[in-house]
């Protein structure tokens, strides 16, 4: 019987030899093989090792989550909702911007921390493409991403202008912007009417403000101008723009934003180069002897430092438009804050009639009924201090940052570029850390034991649970100004005059929403009633 194989394949003779392969050829065909195999080895081990993106909720093409945030939930409140679904840090993208926010002290630590000089990655502050505009090109403090010029620009501001000595030689100034203001409610027969306590109060603080600023000297026109501009500047930067989230549509501005912050920022610089020029060709720039103390305005200051960086050849005020840019971040950065802040204490303290008893009780023995507020007084209203921090922990929110490369953040990947949200207002009433977070209670900051670190404003504090200006190197510039102002008015409305709502007037809401700063959605209407001995201390 034939073997079953013959059939398969045919017999070789002597002469057939089999095909040889040389070594060349096999190692030629295997080497694509092997790199196929090393690159999907690699690849994968790669993205095992690679950090994930954040957590966050889908968006829709093209606008992102932007439609899922409409409604009467502001934006504060909306993250809060979000972190706890998705934990304390969670993406969110606004059209083709991603946004990362923030809601634990640990990751705000890593943030803050993270935008030292050492390693700059969250240093940078994220504000609208107006912003720019409006900050003669992004050259002011606020603006400028870290670096030689923001620190000579910080230093001047800083250290020169908004320092405790300097603003104790400006004390004389807001003060009588501050006492003519409270004597124009009496003149203009405002008592025992209602106010509008956020307009009465951004007028005293704007007031005061520019009264530092220049002295109040020259033209009243200029002196209102400017208040009115500073109010535009903030509401524009206000606005959803979609420039700012459609950067490739920037150059067309689309909604005529960017040309009417153009119009706004020619008549601040008209208002800054009036005054300059006017205290110039007036000869009032005159140095002080040695040892001589006398009233000095910032503008004073400023136009000192740069005569001297001239004549040494220095350039730490390198030229006029650096000194306007520091000019307008006093002007603008804080007195909306401030004015904000001080409505939303009032309407705490008219809401709680045993925190109003206890600040007014100190104020009757620290100042007493037949004296003003001064600044030496300020010091010792430690019930006062605790009012104003409890309401900046209630009321507060921080600007974003923006990352200036790729990073890593709680352990997620954040491209370069992202915008980066912390958001105070939730680290501020997590029940964590706050007992009873959303009962208003200065108490909470008298007598505190916290590593031996009380809360400040200035947020030195180690565990970063209360940063109302930020915290580390880019900490809000104008934070000690801010300070300083919130003491200072909130103490004089309240030792001034008797508070109490307008009668018939419903029950005073607290309902909020989300523009730049945490606004109230219902303005405080309030009727001061005279509480000093006597009319003549305005005078």
């Amino acid at each position: 019987m034939a073997d079953p194989t013959s059939i398969l394949s045919p017999p070789l003779n002597n002469n057939d030899q089999l095909p040889s392969q040389s070594p060349i050829t096999t190692i030629s065909a295997a080497i694509p093989i092997l790199l196929l195999v090393a690159t999907w080895f690699f690849s994968v081990k790669r993205s095992k090792l690679r950090a994930p993106p954040p957590p966050g909720p889908r968006g829709l093409p093209i606008v992102g989550y932007i439609p899922f945030l409409a409604g009467d939930n502001p934006l504060h409140r909306k993250f809060a909702d979000l972190a706890g679904q998705y934990g304390p840090i969670f993406k969110i993208w606004f059209a083709n911007q991603m946004f990362v926010v923030v809601s634990s002290p640990d990751l705000t630590k890593e943030v803050l921390l993270r935008g030292g000089q050492n390693e700059p990655i969250f240093s940078t502050r994220g504000f609208p493409a107006a912003a720019g505009v409006c900050t003669y090109g992004g050259t002011d403090v606020l603006s400028l991403p870290m670096g030689h010029d923001w620190k000579s620009m910080r230093k001047l501001l800083v250290r020169e202008t908004l320092s405790n000595p300097a603003l104790d030689l400006c004390f004389p100034l807001r003060r009588r912007e501050l006492v003519r203001s409270l004597r124009e409610v009496i003149s203009n027969e405002l008592v025992g009417k209602p106010v509008g306590v956020y307009e009465l109060t951004y007028k005293i603080v704007s007031n005061a403000t520019l009264g530092m600023l220049w002295g109040g000297e020259g033209d009243q026109f200029c002196f209102e101008e400017l208040r009115v501009v500073s109010q535009e500047v903030m509401e524009i930067n206000s606005r959803p723009n979609v420039s700012d989230m459609f950067p490739m549509l920037a150059r067309f501005d689309l909604q005529g934003i960017l040309k009417e912050a153009t119009a706004v920022a020619q008549r601040l610089d008209w208002v800054f180069s009036s005054v300059i020029e006017r205290r110039l060709e007036g000869g009032k720039l005159k140095k002080q002897g040695e040892g001589e103390k006398r009233l000095k305005d910032m503008l004073q200051i400023l136009l000192e430092i740069r005569e001297d960086s001239e004549n040494a050849g220095s350039s730490s005020l390198a030229s006029m438009t650096h000194l306007k840019a520091i000019l307008q971040d006093i002007a603008t950065g804080g007195t909306e804050n401030i004015s904000n802040v001080i409505e939303w204490a009032l309407s705490e303290l008219l809401m709680n009639d045993r925190v109003m008893k206890n600040v007014k009780r100190e104020l009757d023995e620290i100042v007493g009924l037949d004296s003003l507020v001064e600044d030496q007084h300020l010091k010792n209203l430690n019930y006062l201090e605790a009012v104003v921090k409890e309401t900046c922990r209630l009321h507060l929110n921080l600007f974003p940052r923006l990352s200036t490369a790729p990073s890593t953040l709680g352990g997620y990947a954040i491209p370069k570029g992202s915008m980066v949200i912390i958001n105070a207002w939730a680290i501020h009433r997590d029940p964590q850390f706050w007992d009873e977070p959303s009962e208003f209670r200065p108490e909470r900051f008298l007598n505190q034991d916290n590593d031996k670190r009380p809360f400040d404003l200035m947020g030195n504090n180690s565990n970063f649970q209360f940063i109302p200006f930020g915290s580390g190197q880019r900490i809000c510039a104008g934070a000690n100004l801010a300070g300083k102002l919130l003491r200072y008015v909130l103490a004089s409305l309240l030792h001034s005059f008797d508070w109490k709502q307008p009668e018939g007037a419903e029950k005073i809401e607290f309902s909020d929403y989300y523009k730049i700063f945490i606004k109230k959605k219902k303005p405080l209407m309030a009727v001061p009633t005279l509480r000093l001995s006597s009319q003549d201390l305005f005078a």
